[in-house]
């Protein structure tokens, strides 16, 4: 993948796209070596991950945008690696100066390729190449470039490195590439050195998916899906080569659609075939076997499916040709192939009964039930009832531990090979609900046609209405699923109808229904025995319904029961998402962690991606509350890449409010933005997508002190979401409307709202509770004129936090209870608690509000010892006019001069607009200036 422009390296068409911050820190590294330094980088990554366009660009830039600059370069080259001095002959032939004084006036070249040179000849080479490029930084600055460094010949390598580690203070600059997994083959001196702390690398890290996306729309003009661009990286491991290759070859509307497995390239199939070819009838049957018995494949089943007895000699010969590598760990040994997209390049080139008869060894080489029936099933192209049968079995088990990943897989097999057209469809219902249940969303809505066009059935209907609650359409699944109750027969068959009423409690859920959640919930455990699925699965939700109709009490013990239920298995993953979700309500928030993290994991025991992305979602709005903010924004992270790829927007945006409103703290407005509009939903979803999503972009807004537009977010929540006597909201919103109101002076429309909420029948007082309420009340107190009983319901939210640990929270409240004394005049209680509300601010990295805590602080006038900080930007703004100002004239004019309206800095200041204005008029007349604008040039010429 080649740049189509390097203008700059910063244009719309320059570089590669997602290496701009690379080229950036090559730009600075030059600039330093013009100043008259020797710097010596590394930039490092596989094979694909493009250091040769980078270096290539690069290169490009400083030949034809950077003046004075002197480029030798040379490409390391496995077979001229065979003769000494093949690059040095390369960047001497490269030379400026030799093209300038011909042959006779440049540097010495080998008279002829020669097999290995003496240590004094290394020297000598040394000392002239040495020499060669002093002469060359005399004339300016210069550039060695070795791409592929490590396929260079020994002697060459111990030139390079013996001149760059005795060069100093010169203006130049050794740019090297290095495939780290070739490395080795280097000497061990060269490694250490260029791996040392005397040479900066810069790895080149995979792409991510929104890089991914903008590849394909820079170069093909292709707008692929974040599930596109997601499933593309995880089958390229990121590398842009491989995923340039892929959009090139593959046509376009291959993207549109969801895919289970991606081709490898042109350019792999070539690779594999020319080393197949090549290589000894061992190792291509150690290759196929590979292929065929997937990942993870440990030498004792490949030697049974390979029928090669040492596996350990052929692996030597596949590791020399670059196709083989040997994995080991603590865990076990595994052997796997070099480069990612091997295997389907062996496994597509073997003939139909080659596969056959691998698959037929496979099935009887593995441990695991599940592999020798996929093997079985690969090795049977045709109907086979008893071996549908045996699948059927087996996804029944399965069913029971909740492991429907394995349960889909077996069903869908077995509906291939059915011989009857109803068990096929039965089969094949079943199985795309299961694809539902594992949470593998972006397939099962491939399959909904399919579905769609059965005959309808009890059946078809749930797994219709299943399909739509996961994807987020509410009176779709309303719909699919009332038609699947009226024409179930509970008597009949009542295990499909528990399935139904089971589908109904998520339904209920999503909609934040306690009513629906508790019905459903009674039905389906009352229609199944203990221990099954649809069973479980209630269970595990029932206590959720309890709490959003008040029973407190009853919840808890619904999951004590339900803890008591499960097997430690998937199934337990249920319960603890649930039981989790309860505690972080109930201010349990460690106990809420411990399950949060033990219901994420699906790797070892199987489970519901599903469930695993509910449980990561509150996992990391549970690192948030607890301060943690680090982790939730790797939380976010890790469970980003599995939710796209699973295409599950029922959970989006649980998990992107969380992580809009964490950058949005720290400042980082560009990446808080996408995060709002990931999270960004249509009308009339369900309420657990509506909520979060308002609050993100409220949260965004509030942090940005834009409250007209956090007001008017937040105002549908209202009707949304009200906490009522026998309704309790979960999502704690109302402590910021209330704020929202009081910030743009709703006084009334504040109390009256608060005054309702506060009077609220509640079975059990939760304390965070107390306190968003405490401070909520201390807000509008402190408004209406009354600070001494604005600071009794501020110390009384502080108090209700005492012995929980909630920084987050009680960062928030601080800063309302200083900001709101400092607008009463008490500056010192102002200050001090202030300085407890930065510390905390800090300590989370929200620089957002560490500067908003900072403006407060100078705006009391004791910021440093009772006096000002004579740094302080507002008074080198105005010592040349032998001013002194208020400490409100300070903020105001910080704020005015840095480009805020008079509003923008009333809600900033929690002030009058018109305080703002007569405080603006007031420093116009001492400073004898007119305008906002020469404000702003006073600071601009002081700065």
């Amino acid at each position: 993948m080649t740049a189509r422009s390097a203008q700059g390296g910063m244009g719309e068409d320059s570089l590669l796209v997602g290496r701009s911050a690379v080229f950036e820190d090559l730009l600075e590294i030059l600039r330093n070596v013009r100043k008259g330094k020797v710097a010596t980088v590394v930039l490092s990554g596989p094979s694909g991950s493009g250091k040769t366009a980078v270096l290539e660009s690069f290169l490009e830039h400083c030949r034809t945008g950077a003046r004075g600059i002197r480029v030798l370069s040379a490409t390391g080259d496995e077979w001229e690696a065979q003769f000494a001095l093949a690059g040095y002959s390369q960047l001497m032939l490269t030379s400026p100066l030799r093209s300038a004084k011909g042959d006779d006036g440049g540097p010495s070249l080998p008279a002829a390729p020669v097999a290995s040179l003496t240590a004094s000849q290394v020297i000598n080479y040394a000392a002239t190449f040495g020499t060669h490029l002093e002469a060359l930084q005399s004339h300016g600055s210069v550039m060695v470039a070795v791409d592929d460094v490590h396929k260079l010949d020994v002697e060459s390598l111990r030139i390079l490195t013996f001149v760059i580690r005795r060069l100093h203070s010169k203006r130049i600059l050794f740019l090297l590439t290095l495939n780290p997994s070739d490395a080795p083959r280097m000497p061990a001196g060269v490694l250490d050195f260029l791996t040392g702390h005397q040479v900066q690398r810069i790895p080149l890290e995979p792409l991510s998916p929104p890089q991914v996306q903008e590849v394909a729309r820079r170069l093909f003009g292709m707008d692929l899906s974040t599930t596109a661009a997601y499933a593309l990286m995880r089958h390229t491991d990121g590398l842009p080569q491989q995923i340039v290759e892929l959009l090139s070859e593959l046509p376009a509307d291959t993207w549109l659609t969801w895919f289970p497995s991606l081709p490898p390239t042109s350019r792999l199939r070539a690779r594999v075939c020319s080393v197949l070819d090549a290589a000894s009838p061992d190792l291509v049957s150690v290759a196929e076997a590979i292929s065929v018995l997937g990942r993870n494949t440990g030498l004792a089943e490949v030697s049974r499916v390979s029928g090669v007895a040492s596996v350990l000699e052929v692996l030597d010969e596949g590791h020399r040709a670059g196709l083989l590598a040997l994995s080991v760990d603590h865990v076990r040994s595994a052997v796997v192939f070099s480069e990612t997209g091997t295997a389907e390049a062996i496994y597509e080139q073997m003939v139909p009964g080659r596969r056959i008869e691998l698959h037929g060894l496979a099935a009887q080489a593995v441990d695991s039930e599940g592999e020798r029936l996929g093997h079985r099933v690969s090795a049977t192209p045709a109907a086979d009832e008893a071996l549908a049968s045996e699948l059927e079995d087996f996804a029944r088990r399965r069913a029971l531990v909740g492991a429907w990943q394995d349960v889909s897989t077996a069903l869908f097999s077995a509906s291939r090979l059915s011989f009857g057209v109803r068990s096929r469809n039965d089969r094949l219902l079943r199985a795309v609900d299961a694809l539902v249940g594992s949470g593998n969303v972006a397939e099962a809505q491939m399959w909904a046609s399919a579905v769609d066009a059965l005959p309808p059935s009890p059946l078809r209907s749930s797994v219709l209405g299943y399909l739509s609650t996961v994807s987020g359409q509410n009176d779709s699944a309303q719909s699919q699923l009332d038609m699947a109750w009226r024409t179930s027969n509970p008597q009949r068959e009542p295990a499909t109808a528990a399935q139904v009423a089971q589908r109904f409690v998520l339904h209920g859920v999503a909609s934040w229904d306690g009513p629906t959640i508790t019905s459903w919930a009674e039905r389906a455990m009352a229609l199944t025995e203990a221990g099954t699925p649809a069973h479980i699965e209630s269970e595990a939700i029932y206590g959720l319904g309890l709490y959003a109709r008040g029973r407190v009490g009853e919840a808890e013990a619904s999951y004590r029961r339900a803890f008591a239920h499960a097997a430690e298995n998937a199934q337990k993953q249920r319960v603890q998402m649930g039981a989790g979700w309860l505690a972080l309500r109930l201010d349990n928030v460690e106990s809420a962690l411990v399950n949060f993290e033990s219901a994420a994991p699906t790797e070892y025991r199987g489970g519901s991606l599903r469930i695993s992305l509910w449980a990561e979602a509150w996992l990391a709005r549970t690192q948030l509350v607890l301060g943690n903010w680090d982790a939730a924004a790797a939380t976010v992270a890790r469970a980003s890449v599995r939710l796209e790829t699973s295409r599950m927007p029922l959970i989006r945006p649980l998990l992107y409010w969380t992580a809009a409103e964490l950058w949005s703290m720290r400042g980082d407005w560009d990446r808080a933005r996408y995060y709002v509009s990931q999270a960004s939903v249509q009308p009339g979803t369900y309420l657990a997508m509506q909520v979060p999503a308002i609050l993100a972009r409220a949260r965004f807004h509030e942090a940005r002190a834009d409250y007209e537009s956090a007001l008017a977010v937040l105002q549908p929540l209202t009707e949304l979401d009200p906490w009522t006597n026998d309704r309790v909201s979960f999502w704690p919103w109302q402590d910021t409307y209330v704020n929202a109101l009081v910030m743009t002076d709703q006084l009334e429309s504040a109390d009256s709202f608060l005054t309702a909420f506060e009077g609220v029948r509640r079975e059990r007082e939760i304390p965070s509770d107390l306190a968003r309420m405490a401070w909520a009340r201390g807000r509008l107190r402190a408004a209406q004129g009354d600070p001494d009983t604005a600071r009794e319901h501020f110390e009384a939210a502080l108090g209700h936090l005492s012995g929980l640990n909630r920084p987050y929270l009680r960062a928030r409240i601080s800063f309302a209870f200083g900001q709101s004394m400092r607008r009463a005049g008490k500056k010192r209680l102002a200050s001090s608690v202030l300085r407890a509300a930065r510390d905390l601010y800090d300590s989370l990295g929200a620089a957002t509000y560490v500067d908003r805590c900072d403006r407060e602080l100078k705006a009391t006038g004791l910021v440093v010892g009772n006096q000002l900080d004579p740094a302080d930007s507002v008074l080198t703004a105005v010592r040349d006019h032998h001013l002194q100002l208020t400490a409100q004239e300070q903020a105001v004019a910080e704020l005015v001069a840095g480009g805020a309206t008079n509003k923008e800095a009333a809600r900033a200041l929690f002030v009058a607009e018109k305080t703002v204005q007569y405080h603006l008029t007031r420093l116009y007349r001492k400073m004898g200036i007119r305008s906002r604008s020469e404000l702003a040039a006073a600071f601009r010429g002081n700065d």
